[in-house]
């Protein structure tokens, strides 16, 4: 049986998939770790990913997969290190053999720009800290990979165009080299569109994880459809199109978002619910707002099985 659990880590990401297998160990991977820590919230009850982990009785993860650096993604990711480990990080990017700590601008005030070293800063830390423990990083490559007899991963990588600027930028900054401020702030504000996307197949079914790459980006690359969706960018307005869901054609669509007002930031999106509603039998939320189609709500997370028959169900917890 596949489990997968998508943690209520609030406005972030952190979803664990688990082969549960009676005759052996089981296979275990974690997409994502959340944000580093989590403000308490009336009505609320998100935690950090930790803290869902161990409660689940996780003690040893096969995989940790970072689908793009953000805070609300990779965040969390040396406090799982440090309490449980894994035998290896994979990445769409790792920084260079001679990455240096960057020092941010004392001068600048811009929070794109600073905020993208301070991001690259807490990423060398993680990469440092798995080197340290005899942790493998690897830079993932597209392909499908058997993880074990039944289940694989493709990862599906963004344009070469924004991984490669992506890369000349980021490899310049942690090597103290000169870096045009046009060509930083593209890379900063990019960072949603490199993300990595993942379909894992078991027992016949798919399940695409698609990080927070916008859905415009990637509808003309979409062919093939999923079983179970994770809602990219947190149900925001840019998370789906009309075009591109008919592709996708999920059974069940999972959001990852808070049910509290956050700045600036429209998540769920009434709309975007409404019509992964028109089209998808079961749409849950971690916890969301009230909107017109869908009451308030909060979980610890949502709970979906893959039997080993393709059967699927799906559950709150």
């Amino acid at each position: 049986m596949l489990e997968l659990f998508f943690c209520n880590v609030g406005d972030g990401d952190a979803i664990l998939i688990r082969e549960r297998r009676p005759d052996r160990p089981d296979y275990t991977v974690l997409v994502d770790c959340g944000r580093p820590f989590l403000e308490p919230a009336e009505g609320s009850l998100r935690k950090e990913a930790i803290c869902y982990l161990k409660a689940r009785g996780i003690d040893h993860i096969d995989r940790i997969i970072l689908t793009h650096l953000h805070i609300d993604h990779i965040g969390g990711t040396m406090r799982i290190l440090n309490a449980i480990g894994t035998d290896r990080i994979d990445a769409a990017y790792l920084p260079p053999e001679d990455a240096e700590w960057i020092t941010p601008s004392f001068t600048s005030v811009d929070k794109t720009q600073n905020g993208l070293c301070h991001m690259l800063n807490i990423f060398l830390d993680i990469v440092n800290d798995a080197h340290a423990r005899g942790v493998r990083t690897e830079r993932v490559r597209a392909g499908n990979e058997m993880l074990t007899d039944r289940l694989s991963v493709a990862p599906i990588l963004a344009r070469r165009e924004i991984l490669d600027r992506q890369r000349r930028v980021f490899d310049a900054l942690y090597r103290g080299e000169p870096v045009d401020p046009d060509e930083r702030y593209r890379a900063a504000k990019q960072r949603n569109l490199s993300s990595l996307m993942l379909r894992f197949t078991y027992a016949g079914r798919s399940v695409l994880i698609t990080g927070d790459r916008y859905a415009a980006d990637w509808e003309d690359e979409a062919s093939d459809p999923c079983d179970v969706l994770k809602v990219p960018h947190h149900g925001d307005p840019k998370s789906m199109t009309e075009a591109l869901l008919p592709k996708l054609s999920p059974q069940i669509a999972v959001i990852s978002c808070q049910n509290d007002p956050f700045a600036k930031k429209d998540r769920p999106n009434a709309q975007i619910v409404e019509l992964l509603q028109s089209r998808v039998p079961q749409v849950l939320c971690t916890e969301n707002k009230p909107l017109p189609t869908l009451a308030a709500s909060t979980h610890n997370g949502i709970r979906v099985t893959i039997a080993d028959d393709g059967a699927i169900a799906c559950e709150t917890e």
